[in-house]
C-alpha cells in the first residue's frame, strides 16, 4: 500500500515539474517573440541634421608694426589697434549624423560631420578734432575748416572655419543613471579635424600735428600764392599684413553616449541625453604670410618728402608636426517618438595647442568651440 502511495506522489511531482517547465518555455518564447517584434519595429537607420551657435576661443598675435610703439595708444586713440584686429568670437554652423544598427544587434555604425565658419570685417578711424584755420593776405582774410592730421586708420578682416568628422563603431552596453529603458553606447573610431583662419590688416597713421596752407586768392605781390597747398613737418606711415593659419589632424577617438528617459515609454517621451569624447590627433600646423611697412617724412613746407622708408614685401612661412589632445562633451533634452526626435542642448570641444598663433615666430594656442545646438532626427 505504501508503495502505491509513493508511486502516485512521484507521478504528481513529475506532472508539476513538466507543467512548470512547459510554462517557463512558453513564457520565455513569448518574451523572445515580443522582443523580436519590438526589435523588428525599431528603425535601423537614423539621419540627424542640426545647427549650432559656437563661441570661439583662441588667441592670435596682432600685427603691430614699429611705428605703433608696440601697440601703445596715441593720445587721440580710444580703441587700440590690437583690439580692432581681434577675431570674431562667434561662429555659425551645422552638423549631420548617419547611424546604422542592424536588427537583433547591439552594434552600430556612425558617421558624423560638423562645420562652422565666421567672417568679420572691422574699420576704425580715429583722429583729433576739427579746428578753425585763418589765412591772411593783402586782399583780406579767408577762413577754412581744416582737420588736424593726427589720425590712425585701421582695417582688419578675419575669416575662420572648422571641420570635424567622426567614423565610429559602437555597442550598447546597457548602462544607465537610473532604472528604466535607457541606453549607453561606447564607440571607438577615427576623428579628423581641420581649422583654418585668414587675417588681412592695413594700418595708416599720421601721428604728428601739422599745418595746412589753404589756397588764397592771388595778390600783386604773390601771383602764384593760390597754387600752394603744402604741409609742414610730419611723418606718414603705412603697413599691411596678410596671414593664413591652418591645422589638419587625424587620430583615434573614444565616445560615450547615453540616453535616460524622464517621461513616456519606449514609443516616445522626453529623455536626458549626454555624452563625452576624447581623441588624440596627429597632424600639422601651418602659417604662411607676408607684411610690408612704408614711411615718409616731410620737413617744413615741402611738396615732396625729405626721406622715405620701404621695407619691401617680407614673406614668412613655417610648418610643424604636432600632437593635439582633444576632449569634449554635451548635455541636452530630446522629445522622442518611435521614428523621430527633436533635441536641444549645449556642446563643447577643446583642442589643446592646435594652432600656431604667431606671425614671424611660432606661438601655439588652443582652439575651443562651445555653444547651444538644436537638431532633428528621422528613423527608417
Amino acid at each position: 500500500m505504501s508503495e502505491l502511495i509513493q508511486s502516485q506522489t512521484i507521478r504528481r511531482d513529475m506532472r508539476w515539474s513538466l507543467l512548470a517547465t512547459v510554462s517557463s518555455l512558453a513564457l520565455a518564447g513569448a518574451c523572445v517573440s515580443a522582443q523580436a517584434a519590438s526589435d523588428a519595429d525599431r528603425p535601423t537607420v537614423w539621419i540627424e541634421l542640426g545647427a549650432q551657435f559656437d563661441r570661439l576661443q583662441g588667441s592670435e598675435e596682432p600685427f603691430l608694426p614699429g611705428f605703433l610703439d608696440s601697440g601703445a595708444p596715441r593720445p587721440f586713440e580710444t580703441v587700440p589697434s590690437a583690439s580692432i584686429q581681434r577675431p570674431s568670437r562667434y561662429m555659425l554652423g551645422g552638423d549631420g549624423k548617419l547611424s546604422f544598427q542592424p536588427h537583433g544587434s547591439d552594434w552600430s555604425l556612425v558617421a558624423a560631420v560638423r562645420y562652422g565658419r565666421s567672417n568679420t570685417a572691422k574699420h576704425e578711424h580715429q583722429q583729433t578734432s576739427v579746428v578753425n584755420y585763418s589765412g591772411v593776405n593783402l586782399l583780406g582774410t579767408q577762413k577754412a575748416y581744416v582737420p588736424l592730421t593726427n589720425f590712425t586708420d585701421t582695417t582688419s578682416s578675419h575669416k575662420a572655419s572648422y571641420l570635424i568628422t567622426d567614423f565610429t563603431v559602437g555597442r550598447d552596453v546597457g548602462l544607465g543613471l537610473w532604472s528604466g529603458h535607457n541606453t549607453t553606447s561606447v564607440d571607438f573610431g577615427v576623428r579628423f579635424a581641420q581649422f583654418t583662419a585668414k587675417t588681412t590688416t592695413s594700418i595708416h597713421e599720421l601721428p604728428d600735428d601739422f599745418s595746412l596752407r589753404v589756397p588764397l586768392p592771388p595778390s600783386p605781390f604773390n601771383p602764384a600764392w593760390h597754387k600752394y597747398k603744402s604741409y609742414s613737418h610730419h611723418h606718414s606711415f603705412y603697413a599691411q599684413n596678410e596671414v593664413t593659419r591652418s591645422f589638419s589632424g587625424v587620430g583615434p577617438t573614444l565616445t560615450v553616449n547615453g540616453s535616460q528617459p524622464l517621461s513616456g515609454d519606449e514609443d516616445g517621451g522626453v529623455t536626458l541625453d549626454w555624452g563625452a569624447n576624447a581623441a588624440v590627433l596627429f597632424g600639422r600646423q601651418k602659417v604662411r604670410g607676408s607684411h610690408i611697412t612704408t614711411g615718409a617724412y616731410w620737413a617744413n613746407f615741402q611738396t615732396a618728402p625729405q626721406s622715405t622708408y620701404n621695407s619691401g614685401r617680407k614673406p614668412y612661412a613655417r610648418s610643424r608636426s604636432v600632437v593635439v589632445p582633444n576632449v569634449g562633451g554635451f548635455a541636452g533634452l530630446s522629445a522622442r517618438y518611435h521614428d523621430a526626435r527633436l533635441s536641444f542642448g549645449y556642446r563643447a570641444d577643446f583642442f589643446f595647442g592646435a594652432m600656431d598663433s604667431g606671425l614671424e615666430t611660432r606661438d601655439t594656442a588652443s582652439r575651443s568651440f562651445h555653444g547651444p545646438f538644436a537638431k532633428i532626427g528621422i528613423g527608417f
